[in-house]
């Protein structure tokens, strides 16, 4: 049996397929569930294509142009690189003021170039964007000298309303600027950063004075380490917080400062053979973990001196190499130390975690596209391994074991 089409999540299909789908889907699915689709391709915020998504797709017909132009205008996303990009821009939003007050995401790359664009962009702009949500800055440098005077001044009447920041591979001179990138954003819940660096570091005595305490909803760092240390310094409040990083030890830093606001934590990619102690985020209910198979043994070192009375939720969620078969993952199991399970189970079944409700080992599989996927791991066969290494758990109705399928496909055809 191979895997169809539809069997894919909506956001792992490309544009094309659904072009080609689109007379059958227009003419035989109801309205109600066709928007439904399309407003799932264009929330897919890993989708490099949205604009030409929502272009092709909209070629459809007259109900799906309208659909897709809507969430078209939503959203700018611009490589800008020199100030003419940027007056061909402005200079297209002035014809269309209308757009200006739809809009509720900016994206801009700078192509691994200086963020001066970005400066003229927001004198512009001041006032024309009353709906913005989310700005996201991509591959660039903050140059102070090639931005206004008055920048933060004009990116807080530009962005003021933005809830969302995101900089990916960002170089900010230090983390004075950065700190005042942040607080100029009064509305601000949320921060991803990857790659986000500064070229004098944090650790400078008096460097960083922000008034009052930063509160955010969301931080999500990745490889990110110059914006934690930021973090501590200021002594930040977290609600949710991810990490993917090759520095444990800071997360025990973290806690010093947000142990009691820190609500769910997911740490991914360091060496879970480094110990940290969990228990003063006293107040966690979920805990995640990115790990390999060959993890869980670290892990359930991890939580052996871990007490945390309001955890509800744990969830290890394991990446398969492409094409990994049942077989390869029975292997793997068998490699470890059954002691390890058997630790693993009874941690989570005890007065460590009193409140614990779950405990998903979530599984993720690459298929290749066209590939006969009858040896793939499923939900039944992973469900039966996990069962026998931890029978506790098992017995108890806490034990979740997911598996998710993703499909890998040729290359698009068709983009311009």
């Amino acid at each position: 049996m191979q895997l169809s089409c539809w069997d894919a999540s909506i956001t792992e299909r490309t544009s094309n397929q659904l072009l080609d789908m689109c007379p059958v889907v227009s003419s035989r699915l109801p309205t109600e569930l066709w928007e439904h689709i399309i407003d799932l391709s264009a929330d897919d915020e890993e989708d490099d294509h949205h604009d030409r998504s929502m272009r092709w797709l909209g070629r459809v017909c007259h109900g799906w142009y309208v659909r897709c132009r809507l969430h078209y205008d939503k959203r700018i996303r611009k490589r800008l690189v020199d100030k003419k990009q940027v007056y061909r821009l402005i200079s297209a939003l002035s014809e269309h003021p209308e757009r200006c007050h739809a809009i509720k995401a900016v994206l801009f790359d700078f192509g691994g170039k200086p963020i001066g664009p970005f400066g003229s962009f927001a004198v512009r702009m001041m006032q024309k964007l009353p709906q913005v949500e989310q700005l996201t800055l991509e591959r660039c440098t903050w140059e102070t000298g090639q931005l206004p005077t008055q920048v933060f001044l004009h990116v807080t009447l530009a962005f003021g309303s933005v809830t969302k920041l995101e900089l990916f591979d960002v170089i900010f001179p230090s983390a004075v600027v950065f700190g005042r990138l942040v607080r100029v954003l009064p509305h601000l819940s949320s921060l991803k950063c990857s790659s986000v660096k500064f070229k004098k570091g944090c650790h400078v005595a008096g460097a960083v004075r922000v008034p009052g305490s930063l509160r955010l909803d969301t931080a999500d760092l990745d490889h990110s380490d110059d914006v934690m240390d930021f973090l501590v310094l200021i002594g930040a409040h977290l609600c949710h917080f991810t990490y993917k990083g090759p520095e444990p030890t800071k997360l025990s830093e973290l806690f010093a400062v947000s142990a009691e606001s820190l609500l769910s934590l997911s740490v991914s990619y360091f060496s879970y053979d480094v110990w940290i102690d969990l228990t003063p985020a006293a107040n966690l209910r979920v805990l995640s973990f990115y790990c390999d198979l060959d993890d869980f043994t670290s892990v359930a070192s991890l939580l052996f001196l871990t007490s945390l009375p309001k955890l509800v939720e744990i969830t290890m969620r394991s990446l398969l190499p492409i094409d990994y078969t049942f077989v390869d993952v029975q292997n793997s199991h068998d490699l470890l130390d059954n002691g390890y399970f058997a630790l693993l189970d009874r941690i989570l079944s005890g007065k460590q975690f009193p409140a614990l409700r779950k405990v998903t080992f979530l599984l993720h599989v690459d298929v290749q596209y066209g590939h006969d996927v009858k040896d793939a791991v499923s939900e039944g066969s992973w469900r039966t391994l996990l069962s026998s290494r931890f029978p506790a758990l098992h017995a108890s109705g806490r034990l979740l074991s997911p598996v998710t399928l993703d499909v890998w496909e040729p290359e698009p055809r068709g983009w311009d």
